[in-house]
């Protein structure tokens, strides 16, 4: 039999407090961010199911991340400010050099070298010069974390709705850039397609560095 204080517990969550926090975590989930214009090109480059494992280690990352943050990690950045600063470098460095990789691509099957899609225990390494991610975790932790009795289960319920709407969100994105593979009919405008996106992903850097 449940424990009657552990069920009071859960049923304390409210509906508006669910409402509330499926729409932050959706919000940020589903906009564009490094994660997601990644995987819109390995989506178009490398199609869906190669990308899968891409957006596994980009769930897995966070869910770590998260768990994390949860337990106190997050706190540095507000005692020490330098170790934000530095993620922040690190995290536009490391994205610039994926988005000239993006920039660089070749049209599918074209050339003798041809780049892979990110595995997945890059993906989930990723998460930690992320600070997107970082960010969402702070966030996410601090506004939807409860006092008192509350505590470990709304942590548990802000982790698991994050987990569960990474994958489709991050999806989404991926099957966005397979179709927009079959849209383009010749490998030049796939190029260029790679060209834009690599910009895009770079100018991304812009939103780290404010």
């Amino acid at each position: 039999m449940l424990d009657t204080s552990l069920e009071l517990q859960y049923t304390s969550l409210t509906l508006g407090y669910f409402l509330s926090l499926l729409l932050f975590v959706f919000s940020v989930s589903i906009t564009p961010g490094p994660n997601n214009l990644m995987v819109t090109a390995s989506g178009m480059n490398f199609g869906y199911q190669r990308t899968l494992p891409h957006i596994l280690g980009i769930c897995a990352g966070c869910l770590i991340l998260m768990s994390l943050t949860a337990l106190g990690l997050g706190s540095l950045f507000v005692r020490f400010p330098v170790v934000h600063t530095a993620l922040k470098v690190i995290g536009s460095l490391y994205l610039l050099w994926l988005a000239y990789k993006i920039f660089t691509a070749s049209a599918p099957g074209a050339g003798k070298e041809r780049t892979r899609p990110m595995s997945f225990t890059q993906a989930v390494l990723f998460q930690f010069v992320n600070p997107k991610a970082w960010t969402m975790g702070v966030t996410g932790i601090s506004a939807f974390s409860l006092n008192g009795e509350l505590l470990v289960p709304s942590i548990i319920t802000v982790i698991s709705v994050q987990t569960l709407l990474c994958l489709p969100c991050c999806s989404a994105w991926a099957i966005m850039g397979a179709k927009i593979r079959s849209w383009l009919a010749s490998p030049h405008k796939i190029v260029w397609f790679n060209r834009t996106l690599g910009l895009v992903t770079a100018s991304s850097v812009l939103m780290i560095v404010n």
